[in-house]
């Protein structure tokens, strides 16, 4: 019996779209309880946590459909005129949203406080099942260095709380402040290196013994949609990204026209090492690993959770889709 594990990507309040598709797949297939271990990174670790602490997926759907206004709580920005690039005066209530400029654009007081009701004192040893939660460890005393908070005997996190573990898998830099885990120190965001935890899993997995290689692995990867963002040749000829530096890469001159993403490095960052975990999980475990995502229409950011009802209805797209009937069609066989 192969051993299953469900992997759950970073991505804010599209989090909904990975707790539904999960929702889908558990009504027909039970899911959840035949899974052998839970992998997250950012809002996929709370998922992923969540599920670990034996809630059922539907308290965690209601969390992105009921709390996101909580999760979000504004940590407030610098006016207009103290800013060298200031935002046209139509699109200061958009820059009401991450990320933050001068300070990160939120506290992490509503998160903790969910964190906390959702996972309680509970550490990750104590779960039965593998748990692989990444995180950016920003001081190892050498360097900074990539953390899989994981409950694997032997390693340094067995004893790490879980709800300290999702803040610090979900610290998105310019959005949540770092976060600190007692004497480990401070974390960011594990998107920053693998916002789609498969391959961080696999490497748990086969190092802690749960599998006995590859062969013995099933892996079901579930995304937080796939944003139609980039940077087009028409950008290259109007805005000359050749000359661009710092700023221009987190906060483009042409935000205003949304000719290019207004945290640019920040979401390649996060898209692209989602993807390539997804390639290289794909060409390791070939037909034991499958990837289920939804393409979206628009983009919506990490932290727009005034659009609940869109990602719902996108997701119910999806759902009834072609491609999702193979994702049901594979978990049917191999889960």
């Amino acid at each position: 019996m192969a051993f299953k594990i469900l992997s759950c990507d970073g991505g804010g309040i599209r989090g909904l779209i990975t707790a539904l598709l999960i929702q889908d797949l558990d009504e027909k297939f039970g899911i959840v309880s035949k899974a052998d271990g839970y992998a997250g990174t950012s809002t996929g670790g709370l998922i992923a946590l969540g599920l670990a602490a034996g809630h059922d997926i539907g308290d965690i759907v209601k969390i992105y459909r009921e709390d996101g206004e909580e999760i979000f709580q504004p940590n407030g920005w610098l006016a207009d005129e103290e800013c060298e690039r200031a935002p046209p005066p139509d699109s200061v209530e958009e820059m009401s949203s991450g990320p933050g400029v001068f300070s990160c654009q939120y506290t992490n007081e509503g998160l903790k406080k969910i964190a906390l009701q959702l996972l309680q004192d509970r550490q990750l040893k104590q779960s039965n099942k593998l748990i692989v939660v990444n995180s950016a460890r920003l001081w190892n005393g050498v360097s900074w260095a990539p953390a899989a908070l994981s409950n694997v005997t032997g390693r340094d996190y067995g004893s790490v709380l879980m709800r300290d573990a999702a803040l610090a898998t979900s610290a998105a830099p310019t959005y949540f402040p770092p976060y600190e885990i007692g004497e480990l120190g401070y974390f960011a965001d594990g998107g920053t290196f693998a916002n789609d935890p498969s391959m961080t899993a696999i490497g748990e997995a086969l190092a802690a013994g749960r599998a006995s290689g590859i062969d013995d692995l099933s892996v079901l990867s579930l995304g937080t949609g796939i944003s139609p963002e980039g940077i087009s040749p028409e950008v290259f000829d109007k805005y000359k990204p050749l000359n661009w530096g710092a700023l221009d890469w987190l906060w483009p001159a042409s935000w205003d026209d949304k000719k290019v993403p207004a945290t640019a490095l920040l979401n390649l960052t996060l898209d692209l090492t989602a993807q390539l975990a997804s390639v290289q999980a794909a060409q390791i475990l070939r037909d034991n690993y499958c990837r289920g995502n939804v393409t979206l229409t628009q983009p919506i950011g990490l932290d727009d959770w005034k659009a609940v009802k869109q990602l719902e209805q996108v997701t119910a797209t999806y759902i009834a889709s072609d491609a999702w009937a193979k994702v049901r069609s594979w978990v049917e066989q191999n889960w």
